[in-house]
């Protein structure tokens, strides 16, 4: 649906550092991307000014941002003085504190206008938060949709708070348009695409897995796309110091930018593998990795089960590398791993195609659906 009267949608930065590249094409910005591209609003990404955004220009063109001159608090709630009122949807992430003053600040001025909050949310960090503080709750009182990525966590909020919380996916949209492609032409590869070294992303687990199983699997290599910490490189030397025969079978790739070799590696893999401690619902790398008919290799986050579509096209495991190894060895070796990866492709077309998701949360925004 594309209104005849544009409405002003405004993201607002979380952090006082403002929006980064990568967020662009993340779902902190591909929703007010999707909204202006498909949605006909008038959408502005506010915060202060980080690195340079090759994404804006490549990716997410059109998308308005409005850099402050800084991105402290006191700065971002000047703005909205000046600028509350002709804005119709105010986005926010995150119930972080700095967010519950542009709350009030934005409905003082706009008692109509709508706020839109995405969680951002894990069941650790929400058991954490003092949600019956009156700060607190004055915030989720002025949010009128809030939203985590994960149906579990979402299931959870709704037992213990008294606000209705909604599940809006982190979902696929294809900057490469480039289509899928047959089981046949996939090679026998472990992908994984991440902050390599995060601790919660527990690679280290991946690559002592992919170990314990390599010589049973002889055909089969990892790939590792993403930064790397400086503990990360240091435990990879030492891996390989330790397992010289995997120097070629175990890939560093560092960080892969553009958006058309992102998705070769997807679709040239046969498995993703994620063995991550935590995760805010199931991350954007989930998606995309589905989209390309990645059978799924996950640790037991939060929403682990979203990720495999309840068994349906992979496998959760603990993540230490006796039970990640056996997970993975146990694809490999799958007969039937076309099937996973067909099912796999389907079940991310149809939860998490993200012109879906942004077509309802428009709904639930501006139609009360």
């Amino acid at each position: 649906m594309t209104p005849t009267t544009k409405k002003r949608v405004a993201a607002l930065a979380p952090y006082g550092r403002g929006w980064s590249n990568v967020e662009l094409i993340k779902d902190c910005g591909l929703i007010p991307y999707l909204l202006y591209k498909n949605h006909n609003c008038d959408v502005t990404m506010v915060g202060a000014k980080g690195d340079d955004y090759p994404y804006l220009e490549s990716c997410v063109r059109g998308l308005q941002m409005k850099f402050l001159a800084d991105g402290r608090e006191e700065t971002k709630l000047a703005w909205l003085r000046e600028e509350s009122s002709r804005i119709d949807c105010l986005i926010l992430r995150g119930c972080y504190s700095e967010n519950f003053a542009a709350a009030r600040v934005y409905k003082q001025q706009n008692p109509n206008g709508k706020i839109y909050v995405g969680l951002d949310a894990n069941g650790y960090w929400m058991d954490t938060l003092l949600w019956f503080h009156p700060l607190f709750t004055e915030f989720m009182e002025r949010c009128d949709v809030i939203a985590t990525s994960s149906r579990v966590v979402q299931e959870y909020l709704n037992i213990k708070w008294p606000w209705k919380i909604h599940c809006i996916p982190n979902g696929f949209y294809d900057f490469s348009a480039l289509p899928a492609v047959p089981f046949a032409r996939k090679k026998d590869v472990i992908l994984t695409v991440a902050r390599l070294g995060s601790p919660s992303k527990c690679t280290p687990v991946l690559a002592d897995a992919f170990a314990r199983i390599a010589d049973e699997i002889p055909g089969w290599t990892l790939r590792l796309v993403g930064s790397s910490s400086p503990e990360f490189t240091a435990f990879m030397n030492g891996f390989y110091e330790r397992h010289p025969s995997l120097t070629n079978r175990v890939c560093l790739t560092g960080p892969i930018q553009d958006r058309n070799a992102l998705r070769q590696e997807y679709l040239q893999a046969k498995i993703f593998a994620l063995p991550s401690l935590v995760e805010g619902g199931t991350p954007n790398v989930i998606a995309e990795a589905l989209n390309a008919g990645c059978a799924m290799a996950v640790g037991k986050f939060d929403a682990y089960r979203e990720a495999i579509g309840n068994g349906r096209c992979g496998l959760a495991a603990e993540s230490v590398p006796e039970a990640f190894s056996a997970a993975l060895l146990s694809l490999c070796r799958n007969p039937r791993l076309e099937d996973l990866s067909a099912r796999a492709l389907a079940y991310g077309e149809e939860q998490f195609d993200m012109e879906r998701i942004t077509a309802r949360l428009y709904e639930m925004i501006f139609e009360g659906a």
